[in-house]
């Protein structure tokens, strides 16, 4: 193009770049000089800035997509976006959307991170993906990278629990992930790991068996156990089973049980099942339990009490489910 062309034909900027997304050395070999694409971008011009020696060819809110290819334009050859945009990238939806771009280069890289562009240097460059045009760490590593930067196990549950339950990824992959990488920021994710292992699927159910576990009073329990009668015909799966008196406490999870009418009337025929073989079953909301323990803890004590004075019941367990 010569100099000055691209004055008279702005749609062949638009097509030399992504989606409306160039690089400001891109422009020069144009015919932009680098004066001129950074005068544009000034309050009241039709460009903006968008990263480091990055533009976008218009002066609106770039979307989410343009700022991931802005990332990527300024993370350089080879990076790739991981963490929480990698996950959406991947058709994950739970917890918040990302709010920045997660970016893996070579260690050997020199790239700094910018605004809301994270970059993180690595000796353990994965080969990766394509999603929906753009390149992505593999699924097991971006969950990793993103529970890496987080703190709260039940975040971090929450996080693992929706690829685990829709079979994309097992807990013994994402432990290999992590064993594989640095040590640093993996103790909490272990920690959930370890109670997804025993069959746990969603965060409310993390929080229960945490918050089970760290009672001194309460027996033993199993978590997640498969309940059949004594024909072997399946009935359920309960989150929490005290085994020798037939104690089942269910935390019913308005996002995973109650979706649907069909799914409230599944839920209550479930429950007549599991009431039908014997078992005394516990019922309690997550809100429940945050804002009412010594509440919840009471409730699970009388439960407890009764369930003991039944007779025993008429069912057979499995195993805890595992992935």
């Amino acid at each position: 193009m010569r100099r000055g062309e691209w004055a008279l034909a702005p749609e062949l900027l638009w097509a030399a770049s992504r989606e409306g997304v160039i690089a400001v050395k891109e422009l020069e070999l144009l015919g932009v000089p680098e004066g001129t694409a950074y005068r544009r971008c000034r309050d009241g011009e039709p460009w903006q800035r968008l990263g480091p020696g990055i533009v976008g060819l218009h002066n609106g809110e770039p979307t989410w997509r343009q700022t991931m290819i802005a990332g990527l334009l300024h993370a350089g050859d080879h990076a790739m976006i991981t963490g929480r945009a990698a996950l959406r990238l991947h058709g994950l939806r739970s917890g918040p959307a990302p709010e920045r771009v997660h970016l893996l280069v070579a260690h050997a890289r020199q790239v700094r991170s910018w605004g809301r562009f994270q970059v993180e240097r690595t000796s353990r460059l994965p080969r990766p993906v394509e999603r929906d045009g753009l390149p992505v760490a593999p699924l097991a590593r971006a969950l990793t990278d993103e529970a890496r930067l987080m703190t709260d196990p039940s975040a971090i549950a929450e996080l693992f629990a929706e690829p685990v339950r829709r079979w994309r990824v097992t807990p013994q992959q994402l432990l290999e992930e992590l064993d594989a990488g640095c040590r640093k920021g993996t103790s909490a994710p272990r920690a959930v790991l370890r109670a997804l292992i025993d069959g746990v699927r969603s965060a409310a159910e993390f929080d229960a068996r945490a918050w089970w576990l760290a009672q001194p009073d309460l027996p033993t329990a199993r978590f997640n156990v498969p309940v059949r009668d004594l024909s072997g015909r399946p009935i359920g799966v309960v989150d929490v089973l005290v085994e020798e008196l037939g104690f089942a406490w269910e935390i019913d999870s308005v996002e995973h049980h109650f979706s649907t009418p069909e799914q409230v009337e599944a839920t209550a025929r479930r429950a007549r099942a599991l009431r039908a073989v014997g078992l005394y079953l516990l019922s309690t909301r997550p809100s429940q339990r945050r804002d009412d323990p010594d509440g919840v803890l009471q409730d699970v004590k009388d439960g407890l009490a009764i369930a003991a004075k039944l007779p025993p019941p008429r069912a057979l367990y499995d195993l805890p489910q595992l992935t």
